[in-house]
């Protein structure tokens, strides 16, 4: 990433440009694209000052100068998901019965009944889980 420190020299190609660029666009038929001369002048800034604060400054689309400039879109780098699959827990070393819930406030709700189905049970989670303690 370019940090950018501005000098008033380099500020001033920066600036007929923009002005350029707002005189072409007064004056422009609906439709017609930049010319190519502008263009390269903002890639050439852009090379200076970084790609965001020229785009910025010259009210340009990011994306077409980042294009111009042979630097390709970023696409978020996303990781394929995989699938792990975990053995079943053996039944001896099961502790049969037993739910626990943790709240992130640190408030534990240990439920030790081994004969309990999960219908039963429903009604004190949601108790637990409601409660703002």
């Amino acid at each position: 990433m370019k940090t950018h420190t501005t000098t008033d020299s380099q500020i001033t190609p920066l600036h007929a440009l923009a002005k350029r660029l707002e005189a072409w666009r007064a004056n422009r038929s609906v439709g017609q694209r930049i010319p190519e001369e502008l263009w390269q002048e903002a890639v050439s800034l852009a090379q200076i000052h970084g790609l965001s604060y020229t785009s910025t400054a010259l009210k340009l689309y990011y994306y077409g100068l980042q294009r111009r400039m042979g630097q390709p879109r970023r696409s978020p780098k996303v990781q394929p998901t995989t699938f792990v699959k975990l053995p079943p827990p053996l039944p001896a070393l099961v502790d049969q019965g037993t739910l626990e819930l943790h709240r992130p406030s640190g408030s534990r709700l240990t439920l030790r009944l081994p004969q309990a189905r999960a219908q039963e049970l429903l009604p004190l989670i949601g108790l637990f889980l409601r409660q703002g303690v």
